[in-house]
């Protein structure tokens, strides 16, 4: 217990000096391999977008930033993280993945405040592990707001990224392929994760605009491929994690989106049987489903935990029996009132977290219409209501429950008399039929 003690003085004083020294705290210890026959649970959360609120003053360049957004709630991803903590360390999962973009725009000092935040998970015996987003490394966005204007900050290159996320993966990893900032964690004796950096960025340490599109490099296939044979001879189910998406999740939110080359990593991953990916980056929840050899693979995509309904996704897992994964929403009321906050919005956050994409969605498509040019007759505020109502819902995997009542309703005939002018495209996009629940699924680990 005095060596716990010690041990949690010293990480904290350490990731408080780190902006002024070298980080070298004593390493958590990797908790042991589960045994055989061990049924687990993971979470899994994804684009936190986190703001270290330190390099934060408020006013309207911050405003601005989450007001005119597309609907993350950077003006409340501080609590949202304090809640996400609170809850795992009350969940007690096996493991714990982040699927990247942790940061708003790759600031350094947002790494190392979540990286704090994060810490108590480990220490309290839960392995957190990340891996980066496009947004994290190498960011030429990274910025602070002092008021009414916005300030460059520093970002990070890959190097500080697994040095300040050592105790969250990257110190206590199997197998570090030397390509990218992928591992390998072992999990049980009958499953191994492999989390994988699909981030597209300067390897010369220049800052650049982030780019929205991912690959893998061919070294990183190739590393995945040995990690995948290894565990195959160990009679170990692997289930893979990257950023971007393996499978297409949208007919419009596609280029950008899904890996640039799925096809090489889903080949390697038929090859040795895989069955799950779990993914982020596009911002919506769904699950997608594809043959690969006679057996069904899926891309799970939570949606990100800065945007309504602010979830993250639940795994059980049965060894050689099944994997069950489901949606759940922070319950951010009950933190707040347990920690007694006086904030009306966050002791009514459902509601809050509601309007607030409601009328940034509203909004944005109204200037959009606005800008289409439509004819007089257009009614731009009923017209601007169906992105409104739809994006809230289609974002949290719930667009099903709407779809035939906004096909019969009055805005969505105004979108279908002016489409050639207004972007309906988007629109009939989130009212496609989806093969499969985008918010669960059962999947049989059985041939």
């Amino acid at each position: 217990m005095r060596t716990t003690r010690l041990f949690a003085a010293a990480l904290a004083l350490s990731l408080a000096l780190a902006a002024c020294a070298p980080r070298e705290p004593a390493p958590v210890p990797r908790p042991d391999l589960l045994p055989q026959g061990t049924a687990l649970e993971l979470v899994v959360a994804t684009d936190l977008h986190f703001l270290d609120p330190a390099i934060v003053r408020e006013g309207d360049a911050f405003t601005a930033a989450y007001a005119y957004g597309d609907g993350k709630q950077i003006n409340y991803i501080s609590q949202l993280v304090d809640v996400f903590v609170a809850e795992m360390l009350e969940r007690r999962p096996a493991a714990v993945l982040l699927t990247g973009d942790l940061t708003l725009n790759g600031e350094r000092m947002s790494h190392l405040e979540l990286a704090r935040r994060l810490a108590a998970l480990p220490q309290a015996g839960i392995p957190a592990l990340v891996i980066p987003g496009n947004h994290d490394i190498l960011n030429a966005f990274a910025s602070g707001y002092n008021r009414d204007k916005m300030y460059d900050v520093r970002s990070v290159d890959p190097e500080e990224f697994a040095e300040i996320y050592a105790d969250l993966g990257y110190g206590q990893a199997a197998s570090r392929d030397t390509a990218s900032l992928s591992y390998t964690w072992p999990l049980s004796d009958d499953l191994w994760l492999i989390l994988l950096d699909t981030n597209l960025y300067e390897r010369d340490g220049s800052r650049s605009i982030p780019q929205n599109a991912g690959a893998l490099p061919k070294e990183t296939l190739a590393w995945l491929e040995g990690q995948l044979a290894e565990a195959e001879s160990q009679g170990a189910e692997v289930i893979t994690a990257t950023h971007h998406n393996l499978l297409n999740h949208s007919s419009r939110l596609r280029e950008g989106y899904t890996l640039d080359n799925a096809d090489e990593m889903l080949a390697v991953l038929e090859k040795h049987g895989v069955r799950v990916n779990l993914s982020g980056h596009v911002h919506i929840q769904d699950i997608a489903g594809e043959k690969l050899g006679g057996r069904e693979f899926y891309d799970i995509a939570t949606s990100s935990y800065a945007v309504y309904t602010n979830q993250y996704g639940v795994l059980e897992y049965q060894p050689g029996a099944e994997l069950r994964y489901h949606a759940q929403e922070a319950d951010v009321e009950g933190w707040a009132r347990r920690a007694g906050v006086q904030d009306p919005d966050l002791l009514a956050f459902e509601d809050y977290s509601y309007r607030f994409f409601y009328d940034i969605s509203k909004e944005r498509s109204y200037v959009s219409l606005v800008m289409a040019q439509l004819n007089k007759d257009a009614d731009l505020e009923l017209m601007s209501q169906t992105m409104a109502i739809l994006n809230p819902a289609y974002f949290s995997g719930c667009a099903g429950q709407l779809r035939e009542e906004v096909r019969q309703s009055d805005h969505y005939a105004m979108w279908r008399k002016h489409s050639g002018f207004a972007p309906i495209g988007y629109i009939n996009s989130m009212l496609e039929e989806r093969e499969l629940d985008p918010r669960q699924i059962t999947i049989p680990l059985t041939d």
